[in-house]
């Protein structure tokens, strides 16, 4: 009798199956791994690349300011194109994606002008990143790259009204003497212009003071007013009278944003000590006038190029003393102060709403007779935006940064 053979699996043989499995297992498990170590490499590098371009385009937009085009209109090609993509490309350089300098070229930094008074730049930084494990499947670096868009924003004439903060308590009447036509009806002084027109809110005489313009306008302030009036105000809840606020008004920042059209209380007196006593201390001056240790500004530039400024042995910056730089942000010199319409004002002290910024450099504080007034140049103006730039816009506020009376933002990243 035949008997039928039975077989079976010995366990020898299913071992080996198992081992198979097992191996093939792990060589997907390990390039599943090798993908997700990479794949985390590359978001991290990317998010690198995008605060860069963050960076470097902020950077960039900073020279629309410098340059002081904002004030009077930005035209594409124009001056400030060069400094804003030098600094770009400076400050991109500063900022690492995966361990190395991100990069710029020439080509990654373009302009656009929605309109003059708001001049656009956009940056691409990127970088080619080395991979770990990809290597193995021949996949050795992947480029990586963002891009940021940034503007100076001037809402002359447009219906933002903005805001500042670090507002030092000078007053200025929006009349100047300078350019008398067109003619400002409003000033209290008959026969002058104005910086900002008091119906469009744009500003009246744009460009460089060499060239009729008012960017490197000299101007006085603290000047005399009124009887009694000496164009200093009060805020932050303290009393114009107060000595000791103003002094402390003029040497710091108040955390408080002033806004267009926010109504502001003349000082009474012309407060001699504490102006002068702030001004030195803001400056970092050792005494009245020029060359006492404070910044110093040259306004001798080709039109269109920001002014070259010097840091002064007092510069609380230690690298600057002695060098020249153009960033107005790194003088204690630069501030910005308030303009009203540039009506009469009362004896005893009068109420007055703020219609615009300008931003200036101080260049001393010198005494004349039984007062002191105080140099400046004009860098830049802003008119509050709205009808006659007061505040009557139901726009959001627009806050400056640092100081400045022109906002800087990103607009844009992707």
């Amino acid at each position: 009798m035949l008997k039928r053979r039975q077989t079976r699996c010995s366990p020898e043989t299913e071992n080996g199956s198992v081992l198979l499995i097992v191996a093939a297992s792990m060589v997907l498990l390990l390039a599943i791994s090798a993908f997700a170590i990479d794949l985390a490499n590359f978001y991290l590098a990317r998010a690198q690349a995008q605060r860069a371009a963050d960076a470097a385009a902020l950077a960039g937009a900073t020279a629309f300011v410098n340059s002081g085009c904002t004030a009077g209109g930005c035209t594409a090609g124009g001056s400030q194109e060069t400094l804003a993509r030098q600094q770009a490309e400076a400050v991109a350089a500063q900022n690492d994606i995966a361990g190395q300098a991100a990069i710029i070229q020439n080509s990654d930094v373009t302009f656009t002008y929605p309109t003059p008074q708001e001049p656009q730049i956009t940056v691409t930084a990127g970088r080619s990143v080395p991979t770990f494990f990809a290597k193995i499947f021949g996949i050795k670096t992947v480029d990586v790259s963002a891009k940021a868009t940034a503007e100076a924003y001037n809402p002359s004439g447009g219906s933002a009204p903005i805001g500042v903060a670090c507002l030092k308590p000078f007053l200025v009447p929006n009349c100047d003497p300078t350019h008398t036509s067109p003619g400002n009806p409003q000033c209290a002084t008959s026969g002058q212009g104005s910086f900002f027109d008091p119906t469009t809110g744009q500003v009246e005489h744009p460009g460089p003071y060499s060239q009729g313009g008012i960017i490197g306008m000299p101007w006085d302030l603290h000047t005399d007013a009124a009887p009694s009036q000496w164009y200093l105000v009060g805020f932050n809840g303290a009393p114009p009278s107060s000595g000791s606020a103003l002094r402390n008004h003029i040497i710091e920042c108040t955390s408080e944003i002033l806004t267009c059209g926010t109504t502001l209380t003349t000082a009474n007196g012309k407060m001699v000590g504490p102006v002068s006593q702030g001004i030195e201390a803001l400056i970092n001056a050792n005494g009245t006038g020029l060359n006492q240790g404070q910044d110093s500004i040259d306004t001798n530039v080709t039109p269109g190029s920001p002014f070259i400024l010097t840091g002064g042995s007092n510069n609380p910056n230690v690298s600057l003393r002695g060098k020249t730089f153009t960033s107005y942000s790194e003088s204690p010199s630069v501030v910005t102060v308030p303009v009203y319409a540039g009506n009469a004002l009362q004896s005893g002290g009068s109420d007055v709403q703020i219609v615009g910024y300008l931003q200036v450099f101080i260049e001393d504080v010198v005494h004349k007779g039984n007062d002191n007034h105080i140099d400046v140049v004009i860098l830049n103006a802003s008119h509050c935006g709205g009808s006659a730039g007061t505040g009557g816009s139901t726009s959001s506020t627009v806050v400056g940064n640092a100081g400045s009376p022109i906002p800087i933002r990103l607009i844009r990243t992707n």
